[in-house]
């Protein structure tokens, strides 16, 4: 097990990337980004590199007690995944999870200010059953939701065909409660987006029926400093190890884009935490 990075040492690589490619944005996620003791100065200290947006990713468990250090130091934008709002399929899909706790911490955010999206995995014969009350959940409150196609990735690699709910099958399914219209996608956009006719926002990740791969311009940097320039990828490129002058670090950059997949996403058996969501 590799250890991990120390806030400013995650910042120098940081840093050396976004000197080299002017970075739009920084997502924090995992695993479980709020484990990370540290996480509110490694806020701050990506904010202070200048990058215009940063983001978090979670689980929402600890999110009610670290919202407000959390946008103390400097975060506006959290996304918090959420599957299901009925008890007992939440704990099929999230055995150790306390929805509870989760929902307190959605509120909360909200409450503070942060600007919250919810992330749905939706999976077939699990929790397709939840989509429409989950898309009352988020209108109640304004905010955003995306139902994700499930990934080809970890445990379920082999299985993924079993368990896939198509971005056709979900729409089929909001079909049954709303009238909705489609939006304009954006370029590099993972999710296309759709509005209902009382102005719920709804995304959806069609990563297996509608991959984004061709336009995507993300990086990935994992807890021990590899760069990997896709999920499906098993190998990354240490910047630790490589030369810090702005020609290494592209030269690295360069490598990782050159992992991306033209137009299909294929999976990796590797789980989405050794790589991050």
């Amino acid at each position: 097990h590799h250890k991990t990075l120390e806030p400013n040492q995650f910042c120098g690589l940081v840093s050396r990337i976004h000197d080299v490619v002017n970075l739009e944005s920084v997502r924090l996620t995992g695993g479980e980004p709020l484990l990370y003791k540290p996480v509110t100065r490694l806020v701050s200290l990506l904010r202070e590199l200048g990058i215009p947006k940063v983001k978090l990713t979670t689980n929402g468990s600890l999110l009610a007690y670290k919202a407000k250090s959390l946008k103390d130091s400097g975060l506006e934008f959290i996304n918090v995944s959420l599957d299901a709002l009925d008890p007992d399929v939440f704990r099929r899909v999230t055995p150790r999870g306390h929805l509870d706790k989760v929902l307190k911490g959605i509120d909360t955010a909200i409450e503070i200010g942060l600007k919250v999206k919810i992330n749905c995995m939706v999976m077939k014969g699990v929790n397709e059953s939840q989509i429409l009350p989950l898309l009352r959940f988020a209108g109640d409150r304004g905010i955003t939701i995306r139902f994700l196609e499930l990934m080809k990735m970890g445990y379920l690699y082999h299985d993924f065909a079993s368990y896939l709910f198509s971005e056709e099958d979900i729409l089929n399914e909001i079909a049954k409660g709303y009238s909705f219209v489609s939006l304009k996608r954006k370029e590099s956009s993972t999710a296309r987006y759709w509005e209902t006719m009382d102005h719920i926002r709804f995304g959806i990740i069609a990563n297996d029926s509608s991959p984004f791969c061709s336009d995507c311009n993300r990086l990935r940097l994992s807890h021990d400093g590899k760069i990997y320039g896709c999920l499906s990828v098993n190998q990354g490129f240490s910047l630790i190890e490589s030369n810090e002058s702005p020609l290494g670090t592209e030269c690295i950059l360069m490598k990782a884009m050159g992992q991306k997949q033209d137009n299909h996403f294929v999976g990796s058996p590797l789980s989405m935490k050794a790589i991050g969501g």
